[in-house]
């Protein structure tokens, strides 16, 4: 039992906001916060993964990343596609001619630890914290899973088990004072608007939306070469629960880019609609 002013003392990061990657996100007051859980949900194939893959990448903090739904290839292809601004094509194509051609990327990777776990248990999770711990002196300041419903869940009703790991995901956050971001689904029902659209917060599976300080819900317009990201929960700013308040970003998945709408967006959403994947120079 503490006075608040001692309890504000002893904590060290006091919700301190993680690099900010993309300037359109900024400007809506989005932020990952160290000690908070924060979520990212979208349908499947819409980018939540290729989403926090860049911003852990970009953002270049001592990071944790539990990739259970993505396995290693994938990860590295998109990872050094991204740096080296090629396309996956092309990754794929000069890795079946020498394996180490990528290598000189794997520097700017180092501050991301991964887990390649198929489906941790949350006593898995816990584990890989510690030894990440133990092994660095320190906490990681962003801790990734991708995604919950690849979290084992101590009990056989769904919901009940989803909710049981948010909990668990928040006391994570408190006791490392990391960023833990989890990536969710959320439904494809048509009653839930159209999925070029950022989703509604009553679209989120499982009813797990109580815990985040910061929920972000993801649509992508292939048309256009856009990804919408609204903030439908925002703590510390403004927000839509409906999804309408939105920031645009410029994406082109087959370089696996994002990037806000100046020179270079416009360039990924321009090549993207005419399916171009070619290579890119980009500026990191």
């Amino acid at each position: 039992m503490l006075d608040l002013s001692r309890a504000w003392s002893s904590v060290l990061t006091k919700a301190t906001p993680l690099p900010d990657v993309w300037s359109a996100l900024a400007n809506k007051q989005i932020k990952f916060r160290r000690g908070q859980v924060c979520m990212v949900a979208a349908a499947p194939n819409v980018g939540k993964s290729m989403f926090a893959l860049i911003y852990a990448v970009k953002a270049r903090v001592p990071t944790l990343f539990f990739s259970a739904d993505t396995d290693t290839t994938t990860v590295m292809m998109r990872a050094v596609s991204h740096l080296s601004g090629h396309s996956q094509v092309s990754v794929e194509q000069s890795l079946a001619t020498n394996i180490h051609y990528y290598d000189k990327y794997f520097e700017k990777l180092k501050h991301i630890k991964w887990v390649f776990d198929s489906s941790p248990s949350l006593d898995d999770l816990e584990l890989e914290v510690k030894a990440y711990v133990e092994l660095y002196g320190i906490s990681p300041e962003l801790i990734v899973i991708d995604n919950l419903m690849n979290v084992v869940a101590e009990t056989d009703n769904e919901w009940a088990g989803l909710r049981a790991i948010m909990m668990e995901f928040h006391d994570m956050a408190r006791k490392t004072e990391a960023c833990v971001l989890v990536l969710h689904h959320v439904s494809e029902q048509s009653e839930y608007g159209s999925p070029t659209e950022p989703p509604a917060r009553r679209a989120i599976h499982g009813k797990v939306s109580q815990l985040p300080a910061l929920i972000l819900t993801l649509g992508y317009n292939p048309d256009m070469g856009t990804l919408k990201v609204a903030p439908v929960k925002n703590r510390f700013g403004p927000h839509a629960a409906n999804g309408s308040d939105y920031a645009t970003l410029y994406v082109n998945y087959a370089a696996c880019q994002i990037a806000d709408g100046d020179q270079y967006g416009a360039m990924y959403a321009r090549d993207a609609r005419i399916g171009y994947v070619g290579n890119y120079t980009v500026a990191q």
